[in-house]
């Protein structure tokens, strides 16, 4: 892409000490997923016979090795003025065209493509390196020369631009490679480290929790995470809540949000922060829809505002319900957090309800459709072979219910009532469970309902003991799959 369709910027590391001091400060422009690639081949050997590529590679490795950002290096040129959206370092006589300034080493050039939330992205750097300077690779101060009042590091040098590639600004009060003068610091600091940890890990800030299909109620307010905190830089301090989620296959997803006081942007995001789609509905009500397909993955849903009120009836704080729904060709993998009792197992669980034989599953149905409720547990191989239990429970707001061995589910108190098992058997590798077969809600009466089950199993040994997963399988009936 052309590059004047982006923003530029240009940073440049001198040889002469500057008398302003500035607090450092982080922009949060940064790379998306927190790595990129340099082509880097400048032939030639230093004076101390390291070549200026094995200096490069080092250079590369170091902030590698200490941080969190993953920079490749490839040994391939590349013209750091050619329109290419690929990064790249040369030794240069100028600056594709512009002459030095007479103090410059090196400059590192950067483009910035704007994103949806926080500061823009670096999408391109490209380094310019003096041709004109004597160069060598060494450790250590700063060494004298004949020739010049100093034989510059070139591996320093190119360790101050890598950091400006990776997003760091000056360093004018903490020791470090990132200071804006030449200096006898030659390897990375504390801040210098510090720095790029710290703006590539700005999901640490904010509370990230897990996704439920189904509704949830919730609320933007404080002390939740604001954009500024997640992107680490911008002006951006209006409120996010994250929720996190996997999908094993391909699905289509409906979030909702219904609220009468908060205005709401729905967003979905990669766990690199990758936007995928987003609805920022600005219709006369205070909620927003999101539909969306994606492939098997980790994800976000991002439940956000404005930074500045749009509408008077709505806010930019305020409570919310939060429907989700998706409809996938594999049953839903019940495992993200763990079995309930013992982290350590191996058992897995899984959830199905369909309404066409298995050729979809999902979470939302019309009060018409004919539904088959099963699950599946891979038992953990400890325990196979030994006498067991299986258990399946159904909660509907606040009761609780378990399946009993006539198919039937009855009212459970865990105050004064025994588990109530669904089979006694000796546990066999893999447990599937129907719950329920050609299930019609109308036919009940019922036109609208949600229901959360959990699966679960015992070993008659250890009593009331029972195996399970944190989150549930969500059912929600529904008058019409358009209407949430």
């Amino acid at each position: 892409m052309n590059k004047n369709f982006y923003r530029l910027i240009i940073t440049v590391l001198t040889i002469i000490l500057s008398p302003n001091i500035h607090p450092f400060e982080f922009k949060g422009n940064k790379w998306i997923g927190a790595e990129t690639t340099i082509y880097a081949n400048m032939p030639g050997v230093s004076g101390s016979g390291i070549a200026w590529n094995t200096a490069i590679f080092n250079a590369a490795l170091e902030w590698n090795e200490k941080t969190v950002f993953d920079l490749k290096v490839l040994p391939i040129y590349r013209d750091p003025c050619m329109p290419d959206d690929l990064n790249s370092i040369k030794f240069a006589s100028d600056l594709c065209g512009q002459k030095f300034n007479d103090a410059t080493l090196a400059v590192t050039v950067l483009n910035y493509k704007e994103q949806q939330l926080g500061p823009e992205a670096i999408v391109e750097a490209d380094i310019f390196v003096r041709d004109d300077i004597l160069f060598d690779v060494y450790d250590g101060d700063l060494r004298e020369s004949d020739i010049l009042p100093n034989t510059v590091d070139f591996k320093r040098t190119v360790l101050h631009e890598l950091g400006h590639v990776i997003g760091l600004d000056h360093e004018e009060q903490q020791p470090a490679v990132m200071q804006p003068q030449l200096s006898n610091i030659y390897s990375l600091q504390l801040d210098d480290i510090a720095g790029v940890n710290k703006l590539y890990t700005g999901i640490t800030n904010c509370n990230v929790k897990e996704l439920k299909f189904g509704k949830t109620l919730d609320s933007l307010s404080l002390p939740d995470c604001t954009v500024r905190e997640l992107t680490l830089g911008g002006r951006d301090e209006s409120l996010i809540d994250l929720y996190s989620f996997k999908t094993i296959a391909t699905a289509e997803l409906d979030f909702e949000i219904s609220s009468n006081e908060l205005e709401s942007v729905l967003i979905i995001a990669d766990t690199d922060l990758n936007y995928i789609a987003i609805d920022s509905d600005t219709s006369d009500g205070c909620g927003s829809r999101l539909k969306a397909q994606v492939d098997a993955g980790e994800y976000f849903l991002m439940v956000n505002t404005f930074d500045i009120q749009i509408k008077p009836q709505c806010k930019l704080t305020g409570g919310y319900e939060l429907s989700a729904s998706y409809s996938s060709k594999s049953p839903v993998n019940l495992n993200s957090q763990g079995n309930i009792g013992n982290s350590t197992l191996n058992s897995k669980f899984f959830g199905s309800i369909t309404a066409n034989g298995g050729e979809t599953y999902g979470n939302k149905f019309s009060p018409q459709d004919s539904l088959d409720i099963s699950a599946s547990i891979d038992i953990d191989p400890s325990h196979g072979g030994k006498e067991g239990f299986i258990v399946v429970a159904a909660v509907i707001q606040d009761s609780i219910m378990l399946l009993n061995k006539k198919g039937q589910f009855v009212e459970f108190s865990a105050m004064d009532t025994p588990i109530i098992p669904v089979l006694e058997k000796k546990l066999e590798e893999i447990e599937t469970i129907e719950i329920t077969r050609d299930l019609v809600a109308i036919d009940f009466g019922i036109e609208s309902i949600a229901v959360d089950f959990f699966v679960g199993y015992g070993l008659t040994e250890e009593g009331n003991q029972i195996y399970t997963h944190a989150k549930p399988f969500n059912l929600t009936i529904a008058p019409s799959i358009e209407e949430y």
